[in-house]
């Protein structure tokens, strides 16, 4: 596959989402990317439910399909000599390595950082851990949710007022450390062409859910008031899940041109929205249960594909509760061109999400491949790029160092 980064040479040592996701992202824009995986078993994720099938196997998870595009395998075990040897021969040719390590873990087995940059002074590397490599809390063990409630996120961000803390699900945390470590990896890549020297990134999960703004941190550092969770509770016209025939939708008082009430009674034709106690943001949410008992009957009547269409139209905005099923369908992905299809070995084709923008209109998935084998590529990479011959291969691979 070529990209905008074909030229870019990535070594990912990550044996978390993050890590992976990071490496996907460069990957996904034509990086070529090599994946370290043990060799008793590979990436953890490939062990991660659910399986195509519904048969747990090593290719068929849908969390390592999904997290590993584009990518070549190789399996090493970096706990035996012969195998740091081989990585720090890898590391001398590559741009960028990017690890998910517990801090100084591989600076301990003697191909950190300064073994790095020794055999590449060129080279960056990336280091993705839940609380950085400094601090006091940075030999914690850590998780998605983890980050999200020392990062101040389940304070306010979801849940309802009245309940406890609520997480979200998906990797939400470890997905946006990742999208950190490419825009740090590329300003480094920037930088490299004035100082001839790569350099050490240390991206934090907790701190991806800090810094990325929300509405929960800066208005506390910047006022000394803190938000508080449960932001759609009783908001009819703003962010409460309202039910349609076949799903759910979010009214907003967005496109109403400071007219809010007026523009919905008049779309759902109902002249009770014009009564003062609806006039205002604070007086609908006091009267919230009434206002509802009046709104709800109407959406009730309409499929969620024609009353996006009716609304939308007419400059009102509303967000339908789409299904997996349904995003996957949407005939606006699909004149986009947004899914990709690729062929897999074990499970046949798969449809890809693509990167989530066009580059001349054409999405630069197309072309692509999906997740690797374990250990697909050990052959092509240790005899055709390190001159390893098959004889070595073999007595490597009878000592599990690959």
């Amino acid at each position: 596959m070529t990209g905008i980064l074909s030229d870019v040479r990535v070594l990912e040592l990550a044996h978390r989402h993050s890590g992976a996701f990071c490496a996907k992202l460069l990957a996904d824009q034509g990086a070529n990317v090599i994946k370290v995986e043990p060799p008793d078993g590979g990436d953890p994720s490939r062990l991660e439910p659910p399986f195509i099938g519904d048969t747990p196997h090593p290719e068929r998870s849908t969390l390592f399909l999904a997290f590993n595009t584009n990518k070549r395998s190789v399996t090493l075990d970096l706990e035996q000599k012969k195998g740091r040897r081989l990585l720090l021969r890898l590391m001398e040719g590559v741009d960028v390595v990017i690890e998910s390590f517990p801090p100084e873990h591989l600076g301990q087995l003697g191909i950190g950082y300064a073994a790095f940059s020794a055999v590449n002074p060129r080279g960056i590397l990336a280091s993705i851990t839940y609380f950085g490599q400094s601090g006091p809390y940075r030999d914690y063990l850590g998780g998605d949710l983890i980050a999200q409630a020392l990062g101040g996120f389940l304070h306010a961000v979801t849940g309802s007022a009245d309940r406890p803390p609520m997480g979200t699900t998906l990797e939400q945390m470890e997905i946006t450390a990742a999208r950190n470590g490419v825009i740090a990896i590329m300003a480094s890549l920037f930088q490299r062409e004035e100082t001839n020297l790569g350099q050490h990134i240390d991206v934090s999960t907790m701190e991806a859910a800090v810094s990325t703004p929300s509405g929960l941190i800066q208005p506390y550092s910047f006022t000394g008031r803190s938000p508080k969770r449960g932001g759609s509770d009783g908001n009819v016209m703003d962010g409460m899940h309202i039910p349609t025939k076949d799903g759910e939708v979010t009214l907003t008082t967005a496109g109403t041109g400071g007219r809010p009430m007026e523009a919905w009674s008049e779309f759902l034709e109902e002249p009770q929205l014009l009564d003062a106690k609806f006039g205002s943001r604070q007086s609908r949410l006091e009267n919230w249960q009434e206002l509802y008992d009046l709104v709800a009957p109407k959406l009730a009547q309409w499929d969620n594909l024609d009353l996006m269409r009716e609304t939308m139209t007419r400059g009102l905005v509303i967000g339908l509760v789409q299904s997996p099923e349904q995003v996957v369908n949407s005939p606006h992905l699909e004149e986009r061109g947004f899914f990709v299809a690729m062929d897999h070995g074990a499970v046949g084709t798969l449809k890809y999400p693509g990167p989530g923008f066009l580059m001349n209109g054409v999405n630069p998935m197309e072309g692509g491949h999906s997740a690797p084998g374990l250990g697909e590529h050990n052959t092509e990479v240790f005899s055709g790029e390190l001159g390893l011959t098959s004889q070595e291969l073999e007595t490597l691979r009878a000592a599990r160092v690959i």
